[in-house]
């Protein structure tokens, strides 16, 4: 006969849920970040959606917010050395749509866009999955995964994949060069590529670590570089 056991539900503890994915510091409404630039690189993908790289620039210098600002910077993107390079690993399919710039040292100000003609890619490959991507790693003087950045990279052909299934190591180069050419288009433009860091409110973590308060502010990126050649995701660019 199996034996019973009474607990005394009085000695029980409500269990509390906790959302992992919730961010106790984020503070809502408008990003705001003083002497800071929002730069976007804006990308049509094979399956028609759009992905954007979003950017920030340290002003350093005399900037208009306008389409002009959005030209010039894609004219130096589309220039650079680094960029065709890459694109021989980008599908025709997709393409370097545009940039946006919006300048966010105050609230709700209007984005810009650039006007000239997108650039598809001239990968001879076939299309590799929309969310497949490449990542290259923004180094701060700080460290922390709060005071660094990532680039997810879209738009690969299938000759940007190695023996293994890693990324040919031509690809890796490729996007480690156009982190550079990103920073000379963005200096180029009375900026420095830095990353851009919205106001936190204080908080205390579900470990019972105390987080303080921090200002918006921008921190300037010193390295660019590809950690590895595995490939990353983007689930949200994909057909799901």
């Amino acid at each position: 006969m199996a034996r019973s056991r009474i607990v005394n539900v009085s000695n029980l503890q409500q269990f509390t849920a906790i959302n992992v994915l919730s961010d106790p510091g984020v503070i809502g409404g408008p990003i705001v970040i003083p002497n800071a630039m929002r730069i976007m690189l804006v990308w049509t993908l094979t399956n028609a959606k759009t992905a954007r790289n979003i950017l920030y620039g340290q002003i350093t210098g005399a900037v208009t917010p306008g389409t002009a600002l959005a030209d010039s910077i894609f004219s130096a993107l589309k220039g650079h050395s680094s960029f065709a390079p890459l694109m021989t690993f980008i599908i025709p399919t997709c393409s370097f749509a545009r940039v946006e710039v919006q300048d966010v040292r105050q609230a709700d100000l209007p984005v810009f866009a650039s006007t000239g003609a997108a650039a598809p890619g001239t990968s001879t490959g076939s299309a590799v999955p929309d969310e497949a991507a490449l990542v290259l790693t923004l180094r701060t003087n700080k460290i922390g995964p709060g005071n660094r950045g990532r680039l997810y990279q879209p738009g690969w052909g299938t000759n940007a994949i190695g023996a293994g299934g890693v990324v040919a190591a031509g690809a890796v180069t490729a996007l480690g060069n156009w982190g550079g050419g990103i920073a000379t288009a963005i200096g180029a433009n009375g900026m420095s590529w830095a990353l851009g860091q919205p106001a936190r409110a204080a908080y205390t973590s579900a470990t019972g670590t105390s987080h303080p308060a921090r200002p918006a502010g921008v921190l300037p990126f010193t390295t660019f570089l590809v950690r590895d050649n595995h490939w990353d995701s983007q689930r949200r660019r994909g057909l799901k």
